[in-house]
């Protein structure tokens, strides 16, 4: 064999390993969207079972939220020190054994620190998995597999859903079931322990030069947060205001979420192609029409549901594009430390928003929900137009 051929060996086994090792992080995203999706319906269900009210459940669902915020510098810290692998197994086995405290504790106080706790070690796993899918993405592919991986967040949260319609939300077995899926994440540190990047360093990364140097990517993460959350939480309560059944309303939320899981590979099509700003603009005027028009044919599901669909899409697709975008600029723990500055971007967009569309919705039920899913998209034409 000469040597051209055992280069063409060598290019052949290392795309090979790449790819085990994207497919084997997919896997860990997956799983981890599975215990999203399982946990923040189960636990607000439990806690509604055990007497506490809506404030009291609304407040402990924003830990994950808070966790993400503020515990970032630290998640970075450990994945420097300890690795990739390292952190990812240590996260699994204290998410795990907080999920099953859930249910041998009824102290409110404890469930704010089992929460807040549970939510920083699946933000932790996530902004990992994030970072060793980056190191392992071509620039050429990186928008393309990054539309994968949202896909894939998307589908574990559904999955993670439809198992809580199996299990119910009562008795330990949805709390056992959900530990499961989560020590699955396992399996794929374990076949493709070899294919997780290396970004150990002595050198500690700042994340806020990150943050101020990438003011479009972080934007992004900012509106993708915001929208995302208050999406989840709010849009079946303002169908509801606007006459819709509660079984009509819920079905707003499930159309959201499969153009979310469907088109973000297109949308990582269009970033390779054009460019990620212009994907931007797309998501952005989508979001603008999106927005307006379900405050218009609130009432004409056959108009709704298209829209709902795209609209759901694009709010998915600023975070896949600000991870493109970081993707393409950084590397090794750099990289590690500017997913950790999208994921903390989203924890402070998903605090903003729930609370501006409540005000919005308290004042004009007809159209404050409206007004505020079209506030940050509006907030974020204005510089992402103008930037060169």
């Amino acid at each position: 064999m000469n040597s051209s051929e055992n280069l063409s060996s060598l290019s052949a086994k290392n795309k090979f390993l790449s790819r085990s090792g994207i497919i084997a992080g997919l896997s860990c995203v997956a799983a981890t969207g599975i215990g999203f999706g399982l946990s923040l319906p189960l636990l607000s269900f439990v806690m509604k079972e055990m007497g506490y009210s809506s404030i009291m459940i609304g407040l402990n669902t924003s830990m994950p939220a808070i966790a993400a915020f503020v515990l970032s510098p630290i998640f970075l810290k450990f994945m420097e020190k300890y690795g990739l692998k390292s952190f990812i197994t240590f996260a699994v086995f204290l998410a795990v054994m907080c999920f099953l405290s859930f249910f041998f504790t009824q102290s409110v106080i404890l469930w704010f620190v089992l929460r807040f706790v549970f939510g920083a070690c699946l933000d932790g796993i996530f902004v990992a998995s994030e970072t060793w899918i980056g190191e392992l993405s071509s620039d050429e592919m990186r928008g393309r597999i990054m539309g994968i991986f949202s896909s894939c967040l998307s589908i574990g949260y559904f999955l993670g859903a439809g198992i809580l319609a199996f299990t119910g939300s009562r008795g330990l077995l949805p709390f056992a079931v959900g530990s499961f899926f989560l020590l699955l994440v396992f399996v794929p540190i374990i076949l493709a322990r070899k294919q997780i990047p290396d970004i150990k360093s002595e050198e500690k990364t700042a994340l806020k030069p990150i943050i101020l140097s990438s003011p479009i990517a972080m934007g992004a993460a900012i509106v993708y947060g915001y929208l995302e959350t208050t999406a989840f939480n709010l849009l079946p309560i303002y169908g509801v205001y606007n006459g819709l059944t509660e079984k009509a309303s819920v079905s707003l939320l499930v159309t959201v979420g499969i153009g979310q899981a469907c088109l973000q590979f297109f949308i990582g099509a269009i970033a390779d192609k054009y460019g990620a700003k212009k994907a931007l603009t797309i998501c952005t005027l989508i979001g603008i029409i999106g927005a307006i028009g379900i405050g218009i044919f609130i009432n004409t599901p056959f108009v709704l549901y298209p829209i709902l669909f795209f609209w759901g899409a694009c709010i998915s697709g600023f975070y896949t594009l600000a991870l493109i975008i970081v993707g393409k600029k950084y590397k090794g723990s750099s990289l590690a430390g500017a997913n950790t500055a999208v994921v903390a971007m989203f924890g402070l967009g998903s605090l903003i928003g729930p609370p501006v569309a409540g005000l919005g919705m308290s004042t004009s039920e007809e159209y404050g929900f409206v007004l505020a899913m079209l506030l940050p998209v509006l907030v974020y034409f204005i510089p992402l137009i103008r930037k060169k």
